[in-house]
């Protein structure tokens, strides 16, 4: 029998790394007949609601490799458990301020999710 190399409670004890709180929300396009504008709306992605977390500010980058262009970001975010669940397609929301997800990274051993992200405007 193989043990985990982390207990899951580990992550509980560590509310001080993780001071703040994050909603994962999901979007429905939905496209105006009349004119043929695409507007996105916004709402809970279930089960990812106030989510533990850690924003921090990360230069932004951009690596360019022959003719495509990676992830650019301005800030990191850090869950305080795993949500494979979580993709680009949606966002995060911090307080009252909204964030794109760019890129979702799963931390060693599957503890933690680490989301880059760029601020809505």
């Amino acid at each position: 029998m193989t043990r985990p190399l982390f207990h899951t409670d580990m992550m509980t004890r560590l509310a001080d790394f993780y001071p703040s709180l994050c909603t994962i929300k999901n979007g429905t396009e939905t496209q105006d007949p009349n004119t043929g504008e695409i507007t996105t709306t916004w709402a809970n992605f279930a089960g990812h609601v106030d989510l533990p977390c850690a924003l921090a500010a990360t230069t932004g980058r951009e690596v360019k490799v022959s003719d495509q262009v990676y992830v650019e970001a301005d800030f990191t975010l850090s869950l305080a458990s795993s949500h494979p669940d979580i993709t680009e397609k949606m966002r995060a929301e911090v307080g009252a301020i909204a964030y794109d997800i760019v890129l979702v990274q799963t931390a060693s051993h599957g503890m933690a999710t680490h989301l880059l992200l760029m601020k809505v405007t």
